[in-house]
C-alpha cells in the first residue's frame, strides 16, 4: 500500500473509531428514548430486517457496546440485516477503539524547548523512537488481524477499496499478499531513511541493498517467474523512475519495454537508494557513471531510432515541459511547443556562423548576436502570445541573454545544459608595407 493511501485509510478508520467510542461512552448515560431519537432510522431498519422489536434490537445493540463485545456486536448487526460493508465498518471501528489509548501513548510528547517556528528537518515520525514506531506497526497489524478473525477477509480492505492498478495483472488472491510485502519493506526502508538524517554512509547503501534482496526473495516466494517479470516491469525502482519519463514522452508499450530493459541493466550496475537515485559515489564513480550514461543513451537511440530518441530527450527537458504546458493551457496548435523549443538549434547554428564570419569585426558580431536574440524573442511572442511569452522568457531561455551580450551558445545532446563562450580576440591586420 502506498504511504499516502495508508495514512488516508488510517485517518478514516480513526475517525470512525472515535465516533464509535463516543457512542460507547455516552450510551450508558442515555435513556432508551434518547438513543431511539438519535438512531431511530438505523434501529428501525435493523429491527424490521431481523423481526425483533425496536426495544429488543436497541437493548442488544447497547449491551454489546457496553460490554465491549465485538463478537456480539457483529452478530446483532448481521441479524439486523445490515449490509456487510456497514457491519465491517462499525465492528472494525469498535476494534480500533480498543487500541486508541495505546496508540496515543506511543505518540511523543511535544518538546517544550523546541521553537514552534522551526521545522525539524529529516524527521518523518515526529520524534518517535524506533521502538515506538515498531510497536505502532505491531498494534496496527494486531487490530487488522482481529478484524479478519471476526469478519473474514475483505477484498476491499486495502485503503478502503483502493488497490494499486499496476498489480491488476495478478490474480486477486495474490494482490493483498503483494501489497503487504510492499508495505512491510516500505516501513523498513523508511527506517533506514530516518536513520540517515540527510547524511548517507556506505553502510546505508548496504542496508538498502540487503532489504531489496530480501524483498525480492519474499516476492519470488509468492509469484511465478512470469509474474515476477511483470512485477519488475511495473513496480521496480527502475519502473517507477521510467514511468515519470514515459508520461512526458507519451511512448508506446513497446518503447517502454525497450527502454526499461536497457535502463534496468544500467541500474543494476549502479549504487542506488530505494527510490532509484544514485548515492554515496566518489568523483571517480561519478565519472564512470557519466560514461555509462552516454553508452546507455546510445543504446536507447539505437532501440528507438534517431527521431523518436530526439523526441524522448526533448520531452525530459524542463523548458520543453513549460512550453508543452503553456500550449495546452492556451489551446495553441500541438506543434507550437516543438517549434519554439527548436529555436535553440537555430540560435546555436546562427551564433556560431556569426562568430566564424571573418568579414565582421567583433563589435559587428556582437551587434549581430544582439539582433539574433531580439529576433528570437519576437518569434516566441508571435508563437505564444505576449502574456505567455513574458512568463516563458522570464523562466526559460536564460541562455538567450548570453547571446544578447555577445556570446556563442551550444547545447548538450539532451538539451539539459547550455554552454556560452565569448568571441575570440580580433586578429590585428598586418600593417601595410611602405
Amino acid at each position: 500500500m502506498k504511504p499516502l493511501s495508508l495514512l488516508l485509510a488510517l485517518s478514516l478508520v480513526a475517525n470512525a473509531a472515535f465516533i464509535t467510542t463516543r457512542v460507547m461512552h455516552s450510551s450508558s448515560a442515555r435513556t432508551d428514548e434518547n438513543l431511539h431519537a438519535r438512531s431511530s432510522s438505523a434501529d428501525a431498519s435493523a429491527a424490521s430486517a431481523s423481526g425483533k422489536s425496536d426495544a429488543v434490537a436497541r437493548a442488544d445493540f447497547i449491551a454489546a457496546l457496553k460490554a465491549d463485545n465485538v463478537e456480539a456486536l457483529r452478530d446483532v448487526l448481521r441479524e439486523a440485516g445490515l449490509p456487510d460493508a456497514t457491519v465491517r465498518m462499525i465492528v472494525s471501528s469498535a476494534i480500533w477503539s480498543r487500541y486508541r489509548d495505546r496508540m496515543k501513548s506511543l505518540q511523543p510528547k511535544p518538546d517544550p524547548n523546541q521553537p514552534w517556528w522551526k521545522n525539524q528537518n529529516n524527521n518523518w515520525y515526529g520524534n518517535s523512537t524506533r521502538e515506538q514506531r515498531a510497536e505502532m506497526r505491531r498494534l496496527q497489524r494486531e487490530a487488522k488481524d482481529e478484524s479478519v478473525r471476526l469478519l473474514g477477509p475483505d477484498k476491499d480492505s486495502n485503503a478502503w477499496g483502493w488497490q494499486d492498478p499496476r498489480i491488476s495483472f495478478l490474480p486477486e488472491a495474490k494482490r493483498e499478499d503483494l501489497q503487504e510485502i510492499e508495505q512491510d519493506y516500505q516501513d523498513l526502508l523508511n527506517e533506514v531513511q530516518q536513520e540517515m538524517q540527510g547524511f548517507n554512509l556506505p553502510s546505508d547503501a548496504e542496508k538498502i541493498r540487503f532489504l531489496q534482496e530480501e524483498k525480492k526473495r519474499d516476492l519470488a516466494a509468492i509469484l511465478t517467474p512470469q509474474e515476477m517479470a511483470d512485477y519488475e516491469l511495473r513496480m521496480s525502482p527502475t519502473a517507477q523512475q521510467l514511468s515519470w519519463k514515459m508520461n512526458r514522452f507519451d511512448g508506446s508499450e513497446d518503447e517502454y519495454r525497450k527502454i526499461f530493459a536497457l535502463q534496468q541493466a544500467f541500474d543494476s550496475t549502479q549504487q542506488l537508494d530505494a527510490w532509484g537515485n544514485p548515492i554515496g559515489q566518489s568523483p571517480d564513480d561519478w565519472k564512470k557513471r557519466q560514461d555509462a550514461e552516454k553508452q546507455l543513451g546510445a543504446q536507447i537511440k539505437e532501440a528507438l531510432g534517431a527521431e523518436r530518441y530526439a523526441e524522448y530527450l526533448r520531452s525530459q527537458n524542463h523548458e520543453y515541459q513549460q512550453l508543452a504546458t503553456a500550449a495546452k493551457r492556451l489551446s495553441l496548435p500541438p506543434e507550437t511547443a516543438t517549434q519554439v523549443y527548436n529555436l535553440r538549434n537555430e540560435v546555436a547554428a546562427e551564433s556560431q556562423r556569426i562568430a566564424d564570419n571573418t568579414s565582421l569585426g567583433n563589435d559587428q558580431k556582437k551587434q549581430a548576436l544582439a539582433d539574433l536574440a531580439k529576433k528570437i524573442r519576437g518569434q516566441v511572442r508571435a508563437s505564444l502570445g505576449e502574456e505567455a511569452a513574458q512568463v516563458y522568457l522570464k523562466n526559460g531561455m536564460h541562455w538567450l541573454s548570453s547571446v544578447e551580450h555577445g556570446n556563442v551558445v551550444t547545447f548538450s545532446e539532451n538539451g539539459q545544459h547550455s554552454e556560452s563562450r565569448g568571441l575570440p580576440p580580433e586578429q590585428k591586420k598586418p600593417a601595410a608595407k611602405p
